[in-house]
């Protein structure tokens, strides 16, 4: 994977690998090798989990379609440049728009993956890391949208500082199931991973 990062995009870090491991490994074993994979990537930065869920298909013989998703129209250019220098950019459509407004429901989605704006903080200090007061109000959309549609599986990664706990919950109401959490340790927070998959 070759990725070329614009200014002002959030460049990979711990916690996009995380996610994108976590992603490997859930199209790995969750995933199979019959019929149409559809994807979304909400907050797709520079495509890294767009480029993850692309190649891990393709790899498998799987026919995927990703849409991928951000706010900030920089962001939505970089994953475009990324998908085209690494040849996948037949396999994705980039849209940029606010988490999942453009998406009609009943979308028959497979996959939602996010590693979101997760920090409690204002968006408009800084919209790549801030997912507003309380840190999860780009988490509780994605919820929304997951649990409207009925979405198989939910990747999301979030920070001990945004109230994970609540989203376990919320996914929870909407029959969805908690299996996988991988959780990393830097500095002041824990950077937390999560798979649900609907019961």
């Amino acid at each position: 994977m070759r990725l070329i990062i614009l200014d002002n995009v959030y460049p990979p870090a711990e916690d996009s690998w995380q996610t994108a491991e976590v992603l490997g490994w859930v199209l790995e074993n969750y995933v199979g090798g019959s019929g149409s994979l559809r994807i979304i990537d909400v907050g797709s930065g520079t495509g890294i989990l767009t480029l993850t869920a692309i190649e891990k298909a393709v790899s498998k013989g799987i026919n995927a379609w990703v849409i991928s998703i951000d706010y900030d129209v920089n962001a939505s250019i970089n994953t475009r440049l990324n998908l085209i220098n690494n040849g996948l950019y037949s396999y994705a459509d980039v849209l940029s728009t606010r988490t999942l407004d453009a998406i009609k429901n009943n979308a028959h989605l497979k996959v939602i993956v996010s590693n979101p704006p997760y920090l409690p903080g204002d968006w408009f200090e800084d919209w790549r890391i801030f997912g507003g007061p309380q840190g999860n109000e780009v988490i509780k959309q994605i919820v929304n949208y997951a649990c409207d549609n009925r979405v198989d599986i939910v990747v999301l990664t979030q920070s001990s500082l945004s109230n994970w706990e609540e989203t376990v919950e919320l996914m929870g109401m909407c029959d969805y199931k908690l299996v996988i959490v991988k959780t990393s340790h830097y500095f002041f927070e824990d950077i937390i991973t999560m798979v649900f998959i609907t019961s």
